[in-house]
């Protein structure tokens, strides 16, 4: 798979999801802007695709912020050119009940994960207009199935489904495709407040078909899929990449 004529931004590339995603890109040959809040592991991560003979260039961002995301998305253009594939991964979570949850705690995640994805997403719609690209949102098998002390969390990410199927119907005649991959319970960092507070990876995985739960190369795979020109006709879908836990 070729991209090696393409621009890529991945939001929440720090670490993670999004630092596969980033690598994975990377290595099929896309130029990739490796963005996020913590411009520290931002420059890292792009720091070790260059090592590896990749093209990346690290933008700190708050996609919260829309001035600063026109500004990011402005230094991208200057640094590399117009964005050709938008993976919308960056997401702000709190491990609580519902109950328990704070006005403030709740504006925060929502904030980053559904207007940040919302202000990346216009942002970057010009680009994606002159060069027919694509836009992959990352969101979660909880937005379909509710998750238990995650509840902002799900509602934010169910928020981006219908951003999905709502922007591809809007921009299918654009040439641009839009799609969303929803990964079931992930070995990450971010994800480990959660997979303690159910019991640890070993109880979690015995609740999925295929008996573990997911590794972030599981979800780059599908991301670079809907990246890649195999997926050429196809829009306003969701994948999930959960080892069957979710099956629709």
């Amino acid at each position: 798979m070729n991209l090696e004529h393409d621009i890529a931004l991945v939001t929440g590339a720090g670490s993670g999801i999004g630092e596969a995603i980033a690598h994975t890109l990377a290595e099929a040959g896309a130029t990739v802007a490796v963005a996020d809040l913590r411009g520290e592991a931002a420059t890292k991560v792009a720091e070790a695709i260059v090592s590896k003979g990749g093209r990346a260039i690290a933008v700190a961002v708050d996609i919260a912020d829309g001035a600063a995301v026109e500004q990011a998305l402005a230094t991208i253009r200057e640094q590399a050119g117009p964005v050709s594939i938008l993976v919308n991964n960056a997401a702000g979570w709190v491990v609580k009940l519902f109950k328990d949850t704070t006005e403030e705690e709740a504006q925060r995640v929502v904030g980053v994960t559904l207007l940040g994805t919302m202000n990346v997403t216009r942002s970057a719609l010009p680009d994606l207009f002159t060069t027919r690209g694509r836009i992959v949102n990352i969101i979660s098998d909880s937005a379909r199935t509710g998750e238990y002390t995650m509840s902002v969390y799900a509602a934010a990410k169910a928020g981006i489904i219908g951003l999905t199927k709502s922007v591809a119907k809007e921009v299918g005649r654009k040439g641009v495709t839009v799609n969303a991959v929803s990964p079931g319970t992930t070995d990450t960092p971010g994800a480990s407040g959660f997979i303690d507070s159910v019991g640890g990876a070993e109880k979690l995985a015995k609740a999925y078909p295929m008996g573990r739960i997911g590794e972030p190369s599981d979800i780059a795979n599908a991301v670079l899929f809907f990246a890649s020109p195999l997926s050429s006709w196809i829009t306003g879908q969701t994948l999930s990449v959960s080892g069957g836990f979710t099956m629709i």
